[in-house]
């Protein structure tokens, strides 16, 4: 646009708006980011002329007169802006004077909110003219190739008015002398040679945006979704035949897209590599883990007491638990959370496993909503089941072959749980209330901030529960 515009003496200015009048595009760097909103003629295409013309105008960059010529962009009722070129009125005047007009005759442009005389000397000075039959309102909507009367300074005077844009522009011209009349329209014909390089220019602006731009900025706006969606490894081949700065641009988004490809491939690297470390803590603690446990197992092999037995037992079962955790989340694809029902119902065996001494058949079955919790809950809640359930192995079942522990856990996340451990025994004592089992409760409970309590359920036998997120009943 800038080319065309420097190409032609008469064009000041080329320049694109959008909808709200801001221009985005033009010829002249100083006119970026002004506003058309308030202009006469642009409101006329918001309103929906397809074409509209503004009033002889001081230009806001050129400092000169100026007329600017608009077309719509956007069919009814989309509006997507304008394309406009602002007409140097003074050198176009010079053109039309200096070429095609006899010496004292006079050239008037009119519009549909005034009339202005053609002077190269001075600044267009605005002119007080009579037309007869309201021809002034109706100029611009009718060809009068004939010659009429117009009252200028009190005196008829011969003129020829020929419209140039539809209901937008006219040129009157005012002979001295009524055999120069018809020659004038040859002058109205050569005043349009500045309108058609305009509408020339104009046609060459909306083909270069419509179809050098607008189709590659589509184009790019493609690649960036492509980008978006995380496919990083395409190029924007076609961009090799566009105008250059559409090049530039597309060469700058591919190699924006490489250099986040290679830090999302550092970050995949340095993830797995962190994921691995994970691993291999949680795999080295479960060893540990289960290196006291062996060192419990020999302990308590070598002892006849059965109090000091039992209580290496007890802290067998803790730390089993928490062997358990820490196998679980190395084992899982996600480090940072223990899915819940597979972990309690291997705590489950594990329990049954470890407190069956084979004098009794007691089971311990596990039922769990799909979810998972961090290690900081996941812990608490199996250090509780494990208390929970042994003191059920403990006190439960005394003068019984056989019974059944059921661990529940319902929940919709971690902030919201219910769990419960419940037994068919014949309940729990007062002293064994009190004891070390339900101590532990409580301080378990509270690392997850909940609450505990234990009441009988309808089969005699003792529920243990654990709540987070909501009252007690």
């Amino acid at each position: 646009m800038a080319q065309i515009a420097s190409g032609d003496s008469v064009l000041t200015n080329i320049a694109l708006t959008n909808p709200d009048g801001e221009i985005i595009c033009s010829a002249l760097d100083d006119a970026q980011n002004l506003s058309m909103v308030d202009e006469r003629w642009y409101q006329r295409l918001q309103d929906g002329s397809e074409q509209s013309v503004s009033g002889v105008q001081l230009g806001r960059v050129s400092r000169r007169p100026i007329l600017v010529v608009a077309s719509r962009l956007g069919q009814d009722p989309e509006f997507r802006g304008a394309a406009a070129a602002a007409i140097d009125v003074l050198q176009a005047s010079r053109i039309l004077i200096d070429n095609a007009m006899d010496e004292g005759s006079q050239v008037i442009l009119l519009t549909p909110e005034e009339a202005r005389e053609v002077d190269t000397e001075r600044i267009l000075k605005p002119v007080a003219i009579d037309l007869e039959d309201e021809l002034l309102r109706t100029v611009l909507d009718v060809t009068r190739p004939e010659p009429v009367q117009v009252r200028i300074d009190g005196h008829l005077t011969p003129a020829v008015i020929t419209p140039l844009v539809d209901q937008q522009l006219a040129l009157m011209l005012v002979s001295p002398a009524p055999a120069a009349q018809w020659g004038l329209i040859s002058v109205a014909a050569t005043f349009l040679v500045p309108l058609l390089m305009y509408a020339l220019a104009l046609a060459s602006v909306w083909l270069a945006v419509d179809h050098y731009v607008l189709r590659w900025l589509g184009y790019l706006r493609r690649i960036a979704a492509v980008y978006g969606s995380g496919r990083l490894d395409v190029i924007p081949v076609r961009a090799r035949n566009a105008p250059r700065e559409i090049r530039g641009l597309a060469e700058t988004m591919a190699e924006m897209a490489a250099s986040l490809e290679e830090q999302h491939s550092e970050l995949e690297a340095a993830v797995e590599q962190r994921g691995a470390l994970l691993r291999e803590i949680h795999h080295r603690v479960k060893n540990n883990l289960q290196i006291i446990v062996s060192l419990l197992n020999l302990q308590a092999g070598r002892m006849s007491d059965g109090e000091g037995r039992a209580a290496l037992m007890e802290a067998r079962r803790r730390i089993n638990a928490l062997s358990l955790v820490h196998r679980s989340l190395y084992e899982a694809d996600d480090l940072r959370a223990v899915h819940m029902p597979g972990f309690l119902a291997e705590l489950a065996m594990n329990l049954q496993q470890v407190s069956d001494d084979g004098s009794r058949s007691i089971s311990v079955q596990a039922e769990c909503d799909d979810v998972s919790f961090e290690p900081d809950t996941a812990v608490p809640i199996a250090l509780f089941v494990t208390e929970a359930v042994t003191n059920a192995y403990k006190h439960a079942f005394e003068g019984r072959k056989s019974g059944r522990v059921l661990i529940s856990l319902k929940a919709s996340s971690a902030d919201d749980l219910t769990l419960r451990v419940s037994d068919d025994g014949v309940g729990m004592s007062e002293t064994a209330s009190q004891g070390t089992g339900s101590s532990l409760m409580e301080a378990f409970a509270m690392q997850v901030e909940g609450e505990t309590w234990s009441e009988r359920n309808a089969e005699g036998g003792m529920d243990f529960i654990l709540q987070v997120g909501e009252e007690k009943n």
